[in-house]
């Protein structure tokens, strides 16, 4: 985040701009330090969150993929129970 933009969010949330070294009015260093900090720590954090979520997506497709497979099984074994029934019925 840029300066600016902090800047504008500080002085929308109360903080005041002070008289720095040079005379000039802004914020001290440790405020743009703090926010870093911050957004380094939201962007860890949502990295994270991220890759638990491709790893929870993963495991969805595969276990997706295995109740696939399982529904195809049931369906053959339906179908043969249905023949052997017919064979039985009509024998």
């Amino acid at each position: 985040m840029d300066k600016e933009r902090i800047d504008k969010m500080a002085l929308s949330s109360g903080l005041e701009h002070k008289k720095l070294d040079d005379g000039s009015m802004g914020f001290r260093p440790y405020i743009y330090k703090f926010v870093e900090r911050i957004e380094s720590h939201l962007s860890h954090k949502y990295d994270e969150a991220r890759k638990k979520d491709q790893q929870d997506l993963t495991t969805l497709r595969q276990r997706v993929q295995s109740l696939a497979g399982e529904n195809i099984k049931l369906r053959a074994a339906i179908g043969n129970a249905r023949e052997c029934l017919d064979e039985v019925s009509n024998g």
